[in-house]
Formats: structure tokens, C-alpha cells, sequence
């Protein structure tokens, strides 16, 4: 067997950057003149003064929070316009722009209610979530809390949320699950473009730079009303934050390694805000590279042959401020290789049950991607402007523009010796969305409305077939309205779809895909309400109707889908999926503890799922194969989150979901439902001078055997229980001389338990990832111009 390849020599240029970055962040401490800003943030309804609120400067590292009486100092601040933002959980965040050009500046912000977020997460940018209303169950991660788990992918990022899980196919891909749903259910909505990128494939993970996310809300069930029939199961929203407006350059390193995987990441930005062009004004620039390698992953004395990947992205954001709004570009590019676990591809049926009934292979680890492999790149740029109409109505237009190419190589067949790609799909997307935030009507009521369009083609090349060739065209239009009646808020929404699909026939003999032409049409509702019982104290209840058409892939569908190492066959019978839905939360937001306890329930009429068959074997091997089916489906569970600050240095919070699915016809359980679930953690911090604020904790995951599980087919073999213990430790604004850095180290899984997640799509084959250590540096960098 030849030796293992040597590593790129990437962590040895991340030493060398650490360092120039460390050097030029020192240079860039300077003083320069500044500004102070001070001023008070209370409550809208009652004035009360509100301590605790976050009071900061985007992009600058300027921040500061209240004190008990909700007054604030905000010292070292720019000669120039900067906008602040106020956040506190509880309230939709505050953003004024500040003029400090001639003096110091002074700010009152009064905060609306808005208790539909726990724990204290924020969103950066122009989200759209805010119009869900305070009865809608979400969750948000702000900055700080996405670099604790940056270098991973966007799902390993959320399934620290209750509810939130993913399916896994090794460390290269992971593909939220929230409530059970995935895929076209879960709508992933980028910066406010929705995702396309063939996110119909279970394996077809978010083309998306983690690192490009300041901020991500995840709304826990349907989003539909807003975001469209795609957002069935929930939204999950990245938001970058706004360029700088100030004359400044700044930016940030960020070094992590992985030891199960050897993996190395870095990414870096640079922005800079007063740059004068001509024809344009002054204008904010930022720029982002992001690079990641691994190798094969590493389960506890197990290599995972072929699980490595490379990635290289980079975006550039270009933003304007003018008296009539704000205006910004962003450009971004995603490119990743990636194997597939060699021994998910089988060369018959025989080598198949072998290969999931025996103990895996022994091999060493490798750097290599061999065959199986998927290479894929994704381009993106949207166009988008927010113009202040009279009388504080707010326009918002964007312009959306994705093209999505993905190639996926064989192992077995004709082609596995061929750089030839059995699969070679490219998606064009095109989408435009107005939507009107208005003022309070007649003083209380405040809502959205809006229409958005798609326009998308798909080609299909390659050897071999799945899906067809095909476009479609869709439209909408929507409102969602909330209305404060002192201790009640009432919600409501509505919106109408309508989506035409043309497929290209494909001509082959021996397959089933003919031309064809189909539209749907529906509508979408939610009705919602929010009572507080006390001051910390509030009750929601929210009900909601959906509808979502067949996609291309499950009607029509016809191969090995070679990602997921599974034959699939489409049916083209499929009607459109019919939901209702309701749920109920109860939410306590106190200074000590927060607590969140909800329920749900969602009845689909037409669910459509993947029923197992028996095994295919073709000429690209033997392959477990399903069909998409269609039945009626019960689906039901619960979400705990809570917090409490038993101490000012210690903090002690769990979340726990489970989730219960029902084939009505059949009375059986449905198939994909994710392991009951529970996190506990506890995390002690303080503040030293020259440590920053430093921390540690401790914490566990602890899943419940899966017996929820339909009998008569070997793909639904129930998964034993298990738990992980993971540590951490680390300090942000660590001083290092006039330098400052985010340094942690976290260890996952630090018992190197045995286990396999029952959403993992390797779990047939062999045990999930074992220990993990990783460690995370980020030095920010800038100075006033």
C-alpha cells in the first residue's frame, strides 16, 4: 500500500499569515482623533430604561452594553457617519445612522417588543425575519456564536439548535433537517437570495462559505408565507453585515485546524469604508478568501477511505449609503472536490451485503480524493436596494443571478477509468423579490407585502441519466401583518404561487422521461397569536396552511444518484404535498434564565418520501434502491431550550427535540425521522485585562436509540443510542501587546465514542467520525483613515 501522502503546506502558511497579520494589526493601532457617543435605550411601550442592550458599531469592534438604567458610552469612534445597532433579546434590533463628523453624538433607542427569539442571538442586514411575527418559533446565531464553530459546514453550524439536525454523508456534507423535514421543504435563504443549487439531492449540501455568515436565523416550521412553498419545513437565513460607512480599514485571519481529518482552514477579509470612485461616490468594500482541505476522516480505529475535500471560495460586497436608501452588490464564488466513502459503491449485489454486513476495510489515511467524487461550483451575485419612502415606509428590491454546476464521477461502469463525469447537471436561476415594509397604520398595525418571480433552466449532460433537462417559471405574491393590542400580538399572513415546469425529453430507449408540461397553483396561510402573561412571561399559538408541487427529480427521476450511492426512481403521478399545521410555544425572557418550551403538530396530505425497494444492480454496480412514493403523514414533537445565569460567571443551559412521524395509511412510522435529542452544557467565563473574556465549558450530546423506524427493509435498521462529551476552552479580545486575538480550543467527541446518527447516509457502512480536536484563531486588524 503506498504511504500516506504529505499534508499541503497549509497550516505552515498559516503561521507565516498569522504572523504578517499580527505585525500589521499592531502597526495599525495608531490613535487617531475620535468621537464619543452616548445616549439611552429604553422600552417603546412602557420608556423604561433597558440594561444589558448591545450597543455597537458594525465592522469597527466598537462595543459597548447598558447599564440597569439602559445609558450607554460609546468612546473611540470615527470623524464620520457610522450607523449603530442596539440589540437586545426580547426586541427587534435598533439601527441609526449617527452623524460624528463635526462633534460627539448623542442617541435615544427605543426598543418594539418582539419575544419571538431565544437566547440572546442577532441578525445583521436587512433579514426579512422580523415580519414572521412574535408568534413564529426561530432562532438566531449572531457572529460570536458562528465562530465558535467556524471551519465546519453550514450544517454541523446548526445543529446546536434544538430541532435542528442534519443528514450526514462523512464531514464533507451535511444537510439541515429541521421538524424532521429536508431538502425542497427547507428553504436556505443566502444574504436574502433563496439557494439553488440542486438542494433536491440529500447529499447536495449548501454551496455556501460558513464564513461569509455574520449572522443566521433558522425558523423552526413553516416559513412559507414569506419565503414560498420551499420553505414547507422552515427558512434557514444567512445575513452578511452592512460594508462600513466610516473612513476605515479593517479586516480579520481566521486559522483552524481539525485532528480527525487533518483538516486546515483559512479565510481572511479585508474592508474599507469612504472609498471615492467616480461616477459612483463614496462607497464600502469588503473582500473575503476562504480556503479548507481535509483528508479522510477518521471513526474510532477506522479510516474512512475517499471522505476528503478541498474548497476555495470568495466573495466581494460593494455597499453605497445615500440620502434615499442604501444600494449593495455581492458577488460570490464556491468551488469544492469532495470523495465519496469507498466502500458506499459496490460492484454487485453480493460485495453490497458484504460491505454492510462486515467490519469496513482497513486502509491508511490519504490525503487523496479518488473515485467516487463530486466537483462542484456555485456563482452567485445579487444586486439589492432599500429605499426610505415617505412617512418611514421602507422599499426593499433585489435582483438574484446563480449559476450551479455539479459533476459526479463513478467508481464502477464504463467511465471509471474516464475523466468523465457520469453526471454533469448545470442550473441557471434567476429571481426578483419587492417587498414594502411599511410604517405602523394608524399607530399599531406593521407588516410586509410583496411579489417575487424565479425563472430557472436546468441542462443535463453526462453519460449517465437522473433527472431530465427541464424549466420552469414561477411567481408570487404575498402580505404578512402583525397587530400590538397591549398584552396581545396578532399575526396573519397570506400568499398565492403559481409555477409552471417544462421537461426536456431524454433520448434513450431504456428510459421513462418524456416531454412534458404542468402548472400548480395555490395558497398559503398562517394565523397566529401572542399573549403576555407577565412582563417576562408570554404564550404563543400559531396555526398555518401549505402546499408544495412535485420537483422535477421526484417525478421524474432514473438512475443511480450517485452522491448518495442509492438508486432512485421517480413517479410521475406525484400530486402536490397539502399541509396544515399548528403549534404552541411558552417563552420566559428574564435577566437570570430564559426558557422555551414548544409543540407542534403538521399534517401532510400526499407526503412524498423515498420507500425502500430491493437492491439494483447495473452496470455501475449493485446499489440499495428507493422510489418516491406518496401517503398521508402525521408529524408531531416538542423543543425545549433553556438558560440560566446562575452566577455572573457561570452559565447553565440545555435544549432538547424530539420528533414523532406517522404514516397514516399505514399506521407505521415514517422513514428519515431524526433521534430524539438532548444537549446540556456549562459554561464559566470572566474577564481579565490581558486575557479578555475568557471561558470554558463543558457539555454533552445525548441522542435516544431510534425505534421509530417502518419494519421490512434492511435500510431502516434501528440505531443504538449514544452520548459525546465535548469541551472547550478560549478567550476573545486576547491582547497581545496592541494586539488583539479570538483564540479556543474545543475537543468533540473527547471520549472517542462508538456511534452512528441515524441520519448519517454512512451508517450501513460504518461508525460516524470519532475524537476531534480543534483549534480556532482569529486576529481582527484595522485602523481609522
Amino acid at each position: 500500500m503506498p504511504p500516506a501522502r504529505r499534508p499541503p503546506p497549509v497550516p505552515r502558511l498559516a503561521t507565516l499569515a498569522v504572523a504578517c497579520l499580527a505585525a500589521l494589526a499592531a502597526a495599525a493601532q495608531a490613535q487617531a482623533p475620535s468621537r464619543l457617543l452616548t445616549g439611552r435605550v429604553s422600552d417603546s411601550a412602557s420608556g423604561q430604561g433597558l440594561g444589558g442592550a448591545s450597543v455597537a458599531v458594525p465592522g469597527s469592534g466598537a462595543r459597548t452594553e447598558t447599564a440597569p438604567d439602559g445609558r450607554f458610552r460609546l468612546a473611540g469612534l470615527p470623524l464620520a457617519l457610522v450607523e449603530v445597532e442596539v440589540r437586545l433579546v426580547g426586541y427587534r434590533p435598533f439601527r441609526r445612522v449617527v452623524d460624528l463628523r463635526e462633534r460627539d453624538g448623542a442617541l435615544e433607542a427605543a426598543l418594539v417588543a418582539e419575544p419571538l427569539v431565544l437566547p440572546t442571538l442577532s441578525v445583521a442586514g436587512d433579514s426579512g425575519a422580523g415580519s414572521l411575527g412574535a408568534v413564529q418559533s426561530a432562532t438566531r446565531l449572531s457572529a460570536d456564536d458562528l465562530a465558535r464553530s467556524r471551519g465546519q459546514t453550514l450544517g454541523e453550524t446548526l445543529r446546536q439548535i434544538p430541532g435542528v439536525t442534519t443528514i450526514q454523508f462523512g464531514p464533507g456534507v451535511a444537510k439541515p433537517v429541521i421538524r424532521g423535514l429536508n431538502s425542497q421543504r427547507i428553504l436556505v435563504v443566502n444574504d436574502g437570495v433563496r439557494q439553488e443549487d440542486q438542494q433536491w439531492g440529500t447529499e447536495h449540501a449548501p454551496t455556501i462559505d460558513a464564513f461569509d455568515a455574520d449572522a443566521v436565523t433558522v425558523v423552526r416550521g413553516t416559513g412559507a408565507v414569506l419565503y414560498g412553498p420551499d420553505a414547507l419545513g422552515g427558512v434557514v437565513r444567512l445575513d452578511r453585515a452592512p460594508v462600513p460607512l466610516e473612513r476605515r480599514v479593517g479586516g480579520d485571519l481566521s486559522v483552524n485546524s481539525f485532528t480527525n481529518n487533518r483538516q486546515a482552514a483559512i479565510s481572511g477579509h479585508v474592508e474599507a469604508g469612504g472609498v471615492s470612485l467616480p461616477l459612483v461616490g463614496e462607497l464600502g468594500l469588503r473582500a473575503r478568501l476562504t480556503a479548507r482541505v481535509a483528508g479522510d476522516a477518521q471513526a474510532p480505529d477506522v479510516n474512512q477511505r475517499n471522505t476528503g475535500f478541498r474548497e476555495l471560495n470568495a466573495s466581494l460586497q460593494a455597499g453605497i449609503h445615500r440620502d434615499w436608501g442604501m444600494g449593495e452588490l455581492v458577488v460570490t464564488q464556491f468551488t469544492t472536490h469532495l470523495g465519496i466513502l469507498s466502500w458506499a459503491h459496490a460492484g454487485n449485489v453480493d460485495d453490497l451485503a458484504r460491505a454492510m454486513a462486515g467490519p469496513p476495510p482497513q486502509t491508511d489515511f490519504s490525503w487523496a480524493i479518488d473515485r467516487p467524487d463530486q466537483r462542484v461550483s456555485h456563482t452567485g451575485a445579487s444586486l439589492k436596494a432599500r429605499v426610505d419612502v415617505a412617512d418611514r415606509h421602507l422599499l426593499h428590491l433585489q435582483y438574484g443571478f446563480q449559476y450551479n454546476h455539479r459533476r459526479e464521477y463513478d467508481t464502477h461502469g464504463p467511465l471509471r477509468n474516464q475523466d468523465i463525469p457520469a453526471f454533469d447537471l448545470t442550473l441557471v436561476t434567476n429571481t426578483l423579490e419587492a417587498r414594502l415594509d411599511h410604517a405602523p397604520l394608524r399607530g399599531a398595525l406593521r407588516g410586509s407585502v410583496g411579489l417575487s418571480g424565479l425563472y430557472q433552466g436546468n441542462a443535463t449532460d453526462g453519460k449517465a441519466f437522473l433527472i431530465p433537462g427541464y424549466d420552469q417559471v414561477g411567481g408570487a405574491v404575498f402580505a404578512q401583518e402583525e397587530l400590538p393590542l397591549g398584552r396581545v400580538t396578532l399575526s396573519a399572513g397570506a400568499r398565492w404561487d403559481l409555477l409552471w415546469q417544462q421537461t426536456i425529453a431524454y433520448a434513450d430507449a431504456g428510459i421513462d422521461s418524456p416531454a412534458t408540461e404542468r402548472t400548480w397553483s395555490g395558497g398559503t396561510g398562517s394565523l397566529g397569536a401572542s399573549y403576555r402573561l407577565a412582563p417576562a412571561w408570554s404564550v404563543a399559538l400559531r396555526g398555518s396552511r401549505g402546499w408544495r408541487a412535485p420537483t422535477v427529480n421526484e417525478r421524474f427521476a432514473q438512475g443511480v444518484h450517485h452522491g448518495s450511492a442509492q438508486y432512485e426512481l421517480g413517479n410521475q403521478a406525484l400530486a402536490p404535498e397539502a399541509m396544515l399545521g399548528a403549534e404552541v410555544a411558552l417563552r420566559h425572557e428574564g435577566a437570570a434564565w430564559q426558557l422555551e418550551a414548544s409543540g407542534w403538530l403538521s399534517r401532510i396530505d400526499g407526503f412524498i418520501y423515498l420507500r425502500p425497494r430491493e437492491p439494483v444492480f447495473t452496470i455501475r454496480g449493485a446499489f440499495p434502491a428507493f422510489e418516491y412514493s406518496q401517503t398521508d403523514a402525521m408529524m408531531r414533537g416538542a423543543e425545549l431550550l433553556a438558560s440560566w445565569y446562575a452566577t455572573p460567571f457561570l452559565n447553565l443551559s440545555a435544549g432538547a427535540s424530539l420528533v414523532r412521524g406517522t404514516d397514516r395509511v399505514t399506521d407505521q412510522p415514517l422513514f428519515d425521522m431524526p433521534q430524539d435529542r438532548a444537549t446540556l452544557s456549562a459554561r464559566l467565563f470572566g474577564h481579565r485585562p490581558w486575557a479578555g473574556q475568557a471561558y470554558a465549558e463543558v457539555g454533552a450530546v445525548v441522542a435516544r436509540r431510534q425505534d421509530q423506524v417502518p419494519p421490512g427493509t434492511v435500510y431502516s435498521l434501528p440505531t443504538e443510542g449514544y452520548w459525546l462529551l465535548n469541551v472547550e476552552v478560549g478567550a476573545t479580545a486576547l491582547r497581545l501587546g496592541a494586539t488583539e486575538l479570538d483564540l479556543s480550543l474545543t475537543v468533540r467527541n473527547l471520549l472517542d465514542a462508538r456511534y452512528r446518527d441515524y441520519l448519517s447516509r454512512y451508517r450501513l457502512f460504518v461508525d460516524d467520525p470519532g475524537r476531534d480536536v480543534v483549534l480556532r484563531a482569529r486576529i481582527p486588524f484595522g485602523r481609522h483613515t
